[in-house]
């Protein structure tokens, strides 16, 4: 065959191969818990309109299928004064989603024998703040992780919610018998883990660095204030002003187990990913994370909740879901995802309005 002839054959072949991968490339669907596929496009407008209607200055969002990140959008603005823009080195506030990664973590170190989830915590290491009531000798770590320790959300809090500084920890119920969601219980175990491994508190953020965050890409993720999450970390807003909330910050920037990671979305769904399928730590103990291990009732304002181990667990017509929510007021947060469908997702906000855009985003995602 005439040489220019085959060089223009396979010319037109690869030019044809091109152009059919960038299509394929372009026209890749995100696919919902009901078997939906909804294109990236959609999804784009979607989100920007949702932005634009509830007053939300700062996005970052991703979507999980099987084992890959299939979607990813960091937009919009990290404060509204400045109007420095959003982009995918911006850091947020996970808030309370902060309690499932503290809860693998722990699981990790069930698997390595350094704990046992039903050994009670005080024959660990003695705790004064509560030690003068003998129930405490009862709270194990499983008890910490379902939120069944009998402790109240925080010892400065009290049934009204006003704030005493000197507020002292009290048990409010017998370790064990009920659930009540508690940061106090989370702290405490947190505790625990640091004096077992011989380090500070704020060390345990070099821990997971080792055994979580390094080997899920998870980079810039800390649970401890730093210089990077400093510079690019999102600014809180409520009520379309900037609001400091309750977030970690240069002047608050400990580790807390129970609410002080700083991540954005991207770096948490490689975490989710991890979840889903099993990794890093050994699939019985993923499964414990998983399994319903405690119920808050209902009340005439809200439904029965189930809970795992730093997880709600709730089913629906397409299965289980597995989901956290983080709210520090003016950043909130939430992840979903279902093991049975291998989907999920993660979004980030520097706003209060955490609530309705997951309203919005499930009725979406389900319908189109």
């Amino acid at each position: 065959m005439n040489t220019k002839i085959v060089y223009i054959l396979v010319l037109s072949i690869t030019l044809f191969s091109s152009t059919t991968n960038q299509k394929t490339e372009s026209e890749t669907f995100i696919r919902s818990f009901n078997g939906n596929h909804i294109s990236k496009s959609k999804m784009d407008t979607f989100i920007k309109k949702q932005m634009d209607s509830l007053n939300i200055p700062g996005l970052s969002i991703a979507f999980v299928n099987d084992d890959k990140i299939v979607y990813h959008n960091a937009l919009g603005v990290k404060n509204m004064e400045t109007k420095e823009t959003v982009d995918s080195s911006t850091m947020f506030d996970a808030a309370s989603m902060s309690k499932t990664v503290f809860s693998f973590f722990v699981m990790k170190m069930v698997d390595d024998n350094i704990l046992d989830l039903d050994t009670p915590l005080y024959t660990y290491m003695e705790y004064p703040d509560i030690a003068y009531d003998e129930r405490y000798k009862l709270i194990t770590a499983r008890m910490v992780l379902s939120h069944t320790s009998g402790f109240p959300n925080w010892r400065y809090l009290d049934n009204q919610g006003n704030y005493n500084p000197k507020g002292k920890l009290a048990i409010q119920f017998e370790p064990g018998t009920k659930f009540q969601y508690s940061g106090e219980g989370y702290e405490y175990l947190a505790k625990v883990i640091a004096y077992l491994k011989g380090v500070e508190k704020n060390e345990l953020q070099d821990l997971i660095k080792v055994a979580v965050f390094q080997p899920l890409a998870m980079k810039n993720s800390s649970f401890v204030w730093n210089d990077y999450i400093e510079k690019h970390r999102a600014n809180g807003h409520f009520k379309g002003t900037l609001n400091k909330g309750y977030s970690s910050s240069a002047k608050d920037p400990n580790f807390k187990a129970s609410a002080s990671l700083q991540t954005e979305s991207k770096e948490f769904s490689n975490f989710v990913i991890a979840l889903m399928n099993a990794k890093i730590v050994s699939e019985k103990n993923r499964n414990e994370l998983l399994k319903i291990q405690s119920r808050k009732l209902a009340t005439k304002r809200s439904k029965e909740q189930k809970y795992g181990l730093g997880i709600a667990i709730e089913e629906s017509d397409y299965g289980t879901n597995y989901s956290h929510g983080g709210d520090n007021l003016s950043n909130t947060a939430l992840y979903m995802f279902n093991l049975e469908k291998k989907v999920g997702y993660v979004f980030f906000t520097n706003s209060e309005n955490r609530n309705k855009f997951q309203m919005n985003l499930l009725k979406f995602l389900l319908t189109n």
